[in-house]
Protein backbone atom coordinates (compact mmCIF):
# COMPACT_ATOMS: atom_id res chain seq x y z
CA UNK A 1 0.00 0.00 0.00
CA UNK A 2 1.11 3.76 -0.76
CA UNK A 3 0.66 5.83 1.34
CA UNK A 4 1.16 10.13 0.02
CA UNK A 5 1.18 12.94 2.00
CA UNK A 6 -0.49 15.88 1.39
CA UNK A 7 2.54 17.72 0.24
CA UNK A 8 2.97 14.84 -2.99
CA UNK A 9 -0.97 15.04 -3.57
CA UNK A 10 -0.38 18.71 -4.13
CA UNK A 11 -3.18 19.24 -1.54
CA UNK A 12 -2.06 22.29 0.69
CA UNK A 13 -2.36 22.13 4.82
CA UNK A 14 -6.11 24.09 5.57
CA UNK A 15 -5.52 24.08 9.04
CA UNK A 16 -1.58 22.85 9.72
CA UNK A 17 -0.09 22.00 13.00
CA UNK A 18 3.63 21.43 14.10
CA UNK A 19 3.92 18.06 15.17
CA UNK A 20 6.90 19.33 17.41
CA UNK A 21 9.44 15.65 18.10
CA UNK A 22 12.14 16.07 20.74
CA UNK A 23 14.86 14.45 18.99
CA UNK A 24 17.00 12.82 22.07
CA UNK A 25 13.65 11.23 23.19
CA UNK A 26 11.06 10.54 20.11
CA UNK A 27 8.28 9.72 22.73
CA UNK A 28 7.98 13.57 23.68
CA UNK A 29 6.10 15.21 21.15
CA UNK A 30 3.91 18.46 21.39
CA UNK A 31 1.93 19.84 19.08
CA UNK A 32 1.27 23.62 18.33
CA UNK A 33 0.60 26.49 15.52
CA UNK A 34 4.50 27.68 15.65
CA UNK A 35 7.77 26.60 16.67
CA UNK A 36 9.73 28.08 19.60
CA UNK A 37 13.07 27.95 18.89
CA UNK A 38 16.60 29.94 19.70
CA UNK A 39 17.75 32.66 17.40
CA UNK A 40 21.92 33.16 15.88
CA UNK A 41 22.15 35.58 18.80
CA UNK A 42 20.68 33.14 21.50
CA UNK A 43 17.35 34.37 22.16
CA UNK A 44 13.89 32.78 22.29
CA UNK A 45 11.64 33.16 19.46
CA UNK A 46 8.57 32.21 18.17
CA UNK A 47 7.34 31.40 13.94
CA UNK A 48 4.33 30.31 12.44
CA UNK A 49 3.71 29.55 9.17
CA UNK A 50 1.48 31.98 7.15
CA UNK A 51 0.50 32.91 3.52
CA UNK A 52 -0.31 29.36 2.37
CA UNK A 53 3.15 27.82 4.02
CA UNK A 54 5.26 31.00 2.22
CA UNK A 55 5.90 32.97 4.65
CA UNK A 56 6.62 33.20 8.30
CA UNK A 57 5.31 35.24 11.45
CA UNK A 58 7.57 35.52 14.13
CA UNK A 59 7.76 37.37 17.41
CA UNK A 60 10.18 37.47 20.54
CA UNK A 61 8.68 36.09 24.26
CA UNK A 62 5.01 36.03 24.38
CA UNK A 63 4.12 39.07 22.95
CA UNK A 64 2.64 38.04 19.70
CA UNK A 65 1.25 41.91 18.75
CA UNK A 66 5.39 42.75 18.39
CA UNK A 67 5.93 40.20 16.17
CA UNK A 68 5.82 40.79 12.22
CA UNK A 69 5.92 39.00 8.53
CA UNK A 70 9.47 37.44 7.63
CA UNK A 71 10.23 35.24 4.44
CA UNK A 72 13.55 33.84 6.53
CA UNK A 73 13.88 32.88 10.26
CA UNK A 74 17.72 32.51 11.80
CA UNK A 75 17.88 29.36 14.04
CA UNK A 76 20.62 27.44 16.08
CA UNK A 77 21.13 24.01 15.30
CA UNK A 78 24.23 21.60 16.75
CA UNK A 79 25.99 24.66 16.92
CA UNK A 80 25.53 26.50 13.68
CA UNK A 81 23.71 29.30 12.58
CA UNK A 82 21.08 28.20 9.90
CA UNK A 83 18.73 29.98 7.77
CA UNK A 84 15.53 29.05 6.47
CA UNK A 85 13.28 30.10 3.94
CA UNK A 86 9.50 28.40 2.94
CA UNK A 87 7.48 28.30 0.07
CA UNK A 88 4.59 25.67 -0.12
CA UNK A 89 5.39 24.32 2.77
CA UNK A 90 8.86 23.10 2.09
CA UNK A 91 11.91 24.69 3.93
CA UNK A 92 14.71 25.87 2.36
CA UNK A 93 17.65 25.63 5.13
CA UNK A 94 21.25 27.17 4.39
CA UNK A 95 24.22 27.43 7.08
CA UNK A 96 24.95 30.86 7.71
CA UNK A 97 22.58 31.79 4.73
CA UNK A 98 24.83 30.61 2.51
CA UNK A 99 22.29 29.25 -0.46
CA UNK A 100 24.45 27.43 -2.45
CA UNK A 101 25.09 25.07 0.11
CA UNK A 102 21.43 24.88 0.93
CA UNK A 103 19.01 22.14 0.78
CA UNK A 104 15.19 21.13 0.94
CA UNK A 105 13.19 19.48 3.54
CA UNK A 106 9.72 19.47 4.71
CA UNK A 107 11.05 19.15 8.50
CA UNK A 108 12.62 21.87 10.42
CA UNK A 109 15.11 20.97 13.53
CA UNK A 110 16.00 23.62 16.02
CA UNK A 111 16.79 24.16 19.38
CA UNK A 112 14.33 25.01 21.94
CA UNK A 113 13.86 26.51 25.20
CA UNK A 114 15.56 23.50 27.03
CA UNK A 115 18.39 23.59 24.74
CA UNK A 116 16.95 20.20 23.23
CA UNK A 117 16.87 19.61 19.70
CA UNK A 118 13.49 19.45 18.46
CA UNK A 119 12.04 18.80 14.74
CA UNK A 120 9.31 20.31 13.68
CA UNK A 121 6.98 18.64 10.77
CA UNK A 122 3.18 19.24 9.72
CA UNK A 123 0.26 17.90 10.27
CA UNK A 124 -3.33 18.93 9.16
CA UNK A 125 -5.68 19.83 12.42
CA UNK A 126 -9.16 18.60 12.25
CA UNK A 127 -11.66 19.99 14.43
CA UNK A 128 -14.52 17.40 15.79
Amino acid sequence: MNVLSKHQLGIKYQNYMFVNTMISNPAIKTVSKYILYKTWDGKLWNAEVIENGSAFFHWQGNDKSKGHKDTVINYLLNGQKWQATITDYIFFHCLEGNKAHGHYDNVIDYICSNDCVYQGSFAEYYSE
